[in-house]
């Protein structure tokens, strides 16, 4: 059965886990699945290679010993995708492994589907600056499909997003940061799935069907997906608290 190491840090809740098990025409069994947080308050490229380190010896496996190595690869928090995916590149070049990077928001509907049964998602992340990452996924046999391909969108603006197909539920934690976001889904009768963050155990399992299916990325060509081109703030936006 394959290992994979899988990265989640797209938003300041960070996490990994340690994913064992058996993929068949994407329906997936786990053998064996460990989560674990990064410590809350502390920068994720400081705390994430030692709690992986230290994870793996508790499990009794090598790094050598993973298969594959899945990462967030966004949209996201920049300096959380730009961690997790260096650490990716790093340990598959070391390791001579595969990449799998999987989207933010699909992982953010998978993560929806695991406790909801929800099929199809409005995945929605705070992309700060008031502003939303947007992306509308639907869960079909072959697996996740994107209704419309991530975007930033205003709080206020949400009605310019392409449409779902009915029923869905929203998910992410745009819909709790912006008022304007839960006005919109009560206008819309659009419930509210209560999942905020993707897991690391979603990413998982995205990761391991890919495995399975041969959707690996060499190290050199795994790079975060932005979305916004803007990277960096003015000093009087630092010093005003903003965040990207």
């Amino acid at each position: 059965m394959p290992r994979l190491l899988s990265l989640e840090t797209s938003t300041d809740r960070g996490a990994f886990a340690l994913w064992s098990g058996d993929v068949v025409d994407c329906n997936v069994t786990t053998t064996i699945c460990r989560e674990f947080n990064c410590p809350s308050g502390q920068p994720h490229a400081e705390t994430l290679l030692p709690a992986v380190r230290e994870a793996l010896i508790d499990l009794g496996w090598s790094l050598d010993s993973l298969d594959a190595i899945a990462f967030d690869a966004g949209p996201g928090m920049f300096t959380g995708l730009r961690v997790s995916a260096a650490l990716a590149q790093g340990l598959a070049v070391a390791l001579d492994k595969p990449l799998i990077p999987v989207s933010s928001l699909e992982v953010l509907a998978e993560s929806t589907f695991e406790p909801t049964g929800a099929t199809t998602v409005l995945a929605l992340l705070d992309a700060r600056m008031n502003q939303i990452y947007a992306g509308g996924w639907t869960k079909l046999a072959s697996g996740w499909q994107p209704v419309f391909e991530p975007c930033l969108v205003n709080p206020d603006a949400l009605d310019q997003l392409p449409e779902l197909p009915e029923p869905y539920v929203a998910a992410g934690t745009g819909v709790e940061e912006y008022p304007p976001v839960k006005a919109w889904l009560d206008k819309q009768a659009v419930a509210d799935a209560g999942v905020r963050y993707p897991s690391a155990v979603a990413l998982a399992r995205l990761g391991a069907i890919r495995f399975a299916e041969g959707q690996l990325t060499d190290p050199a060509d795994a790079i975060p997906v932005y979305v916004r081109d803007r990277v960096a703030l003015t000093t009087a936006e630092r010093a005003a608290g903003e965040s990207l």
